[in-house]
């Protein structure tokens, strides 16, 4: 590959300028691809147009690492290194034993049962038949109940949220082939159901007025509580490594939660909101406003305590509980069955606790309340403290002029590596202006190395991503022989 400097001034060779060294390694970023042309952005930020003589499987946005091989006069050669071209045939090999392995197991071998093989193996989740099969059986069954969920053909209740997804749908779809066989084969008991048979009516009745009594009574999950939609295979996996259950509860914390569907900022205004709206439920909606305060005093005397504050969460919610059901009220039914909502929500942040450090906490910004994600990655799963000094943390704020901002720190003894991902080049900019403050105060904080990196994109990354470690992921797929 030659690098041919007639189109741009890359400041490479001439007086003052940076020089290339044959054998020197240089990392680069392909920014296009023109033919045999790849336009490369090198880690320094300059640009490189780089003629190619060989055949390169590389997709825009590739980084690969070269060597300098030779340099004459205006014209440099660079060589990929042979193992990032090895790399796609390695993953191409490993494709092919995944396809041979699932059709041995006379499981479907299409693009999607593929994907699922390298999600269990860079999730360290054996893979057999009984999990394949567990897997895809489970992602069907929570379609066919959204479906359900979507026509209200059923009314859900705490042992359907709770029980796993699998027996609920059987257990469902077994009730309603038993009726559809009774009608088929005998028409006048449809028609006994609807007009006739008094008994079967008066106990329709009372199922009803038992329904709506317990609705009241916040036993009963409202409908539009319940979010299990877009289900897939990573959704699954994460409660698998997790070791919670396959159930519509927990997905529908996945969807409320992690990606931001209703979060616990949202449910907790919600619950304030519908306390407000009650002269004798006003005090309770006040008590639960004041975690908000307390929250922005601790930001701003640095005291921020995510333990202390859920502590507080969940005290603040029980007292409320138990005084809405001492109370006659036409809302008790849906402050009820928020405050159970919330506390279903801060329970799963628990369970995920015991995995990893994950927090969602409502803070003021400008005095309006906004959403913290806060997700600490433990390196060593079997560790139950973490390493201040090699850790990684997910930060995800929503704001109230840039929209949502990503950081993804990387702490490595004295170094600290900011990766920020915005969602446009403006806000990007605003954010460059306050970068020599954010030195200086990591600076106080005795860091030595600290870089920042900044990238535009749409795409958020939350903690069920299973590439937070791409290399670790690359180099399991690579090693498919010992995992399968």
């Amino acid at each position: 590959m030659k690098i041919n400097h007639g189109n741009y001034n890359f400041g490479f060779l001439g007086k003052n300028n940076q020089e290339l060294k044959v054998g020197q390694m240089i990392k680069g970023k392909i920014q296009q691809i023109l033919n045999d042309v790849l336009i490369l952005e090198l880690e320094n930020g300059k640009l490189l147009e780089a003629k190619t003589n060989i055949p390169i499987e590389a997709q825009k946005n590739s980084i690969l690492q070269f060597q300098v091989k030779s340099i004459y006069e205006n014209q440099i050669t660079i060589q990929p290194m042979i193992e990032e071209l090895q790399h796609k045939e390695e993953i191409s090999t490993a494709e092919k034993k995944i396809i041979d392995m699932l059709k041995a197991l006379n499981i479907k071998s299409g693009e999607e049962e593929v994907e699922l093989v390298k999600k269990l193996i860079v999730n360290e989740i054996p893979v057999n038949k009984e999990n394949l099969e567990n897997i895809i059986q489970s992602k069907t069954s929570f379609e066919k109940m959204e479906t359900l969920l979507n026509d209200k053909s059923i009314i859900s209740n705490e042992k359907m949220l709770n029980e796993n997804i699998r027996e609920v749908l059987k257990n469902l779809l077994n009730v309603e082939d038993v009726m559809k066989e009774n009608e088929s084969s005998n028409p006048e008991n449809a028609k006994k159901l609807a007009t006739k048979d008094s008994n079967l009516l008066e106990m329709k009745k009372n199922i009803i007025e038992k329904v709506h009594e317990e609705l009241f009574n916040g036993k009963i999950a409202h409908s539009k509580n319940i979010n299990v939609h877009n289900m897939n295979f990573e959704k699954i996996i994460f409660l698998l490594k997790n070791n919670l259950k396959l159930n519509i509860s927990n997905v529908t914390n996945i969807n409320n939660l992690l990606l931001n569907d209703f979060t616990i900022t949202k449910q907790m205004d919600e619950l304030v909101g519908a306390l407000y709206k009650n002269e004798e439920t006003i005090s309770l909606g006040k008590s639960l406003e004041n975690i908000f305060s307390n929250i922005k005093n601790m930001i701003l005397e640095k005291k921020f305590e995510p333990v202390e504050i859920m502590k507080e969460i969940h005290i603040k919610l029980e007292l409320a509980k138990q005084s809405i059901e001492n109370i006659s009220s036409k809302d008790k039914g849906d402050i009820l069955n928020n405050i159970t909502n919330l506390k279903n929500s801060l329970e799963f942040v628990d369970k995920l606790n015991q995995f990893q450090t994950y927090f969602q906490i409502p803070i003021f910004l400008d005095d309006e309340k906004k959403n913290l994600d806060l997700y600490i990655s433990k390196n060593h799963k079997n560790k139950k403290k973490i390493n201040p000094k090699d850790v990684k943390i997910l930060v995800a704020l929503d704001t109230k002029t840039m929209e949502k901002i990503q950081v993804l720190i990387e702490i490595k003894d004295k170094n600290i590596t900011c990766n920020f991902k915005v969602k446009t080049d403006e806000i990007k900019k605003k954010l460059l202006a306050f970068e020599n403050d954010l030195k200086e105060t990591l600076k106080l904080l005795e860091f030595k190395g600290i870089t920042t990196k900044y990238v535009v994109s749409n795409i958020e990354k939350n903690i069920i991503d299973e590439d937070f470690n791409k290399k670790e992921m690359t180099k399991k797929i690579r090693f498919i022989d010992l995992k399968v």
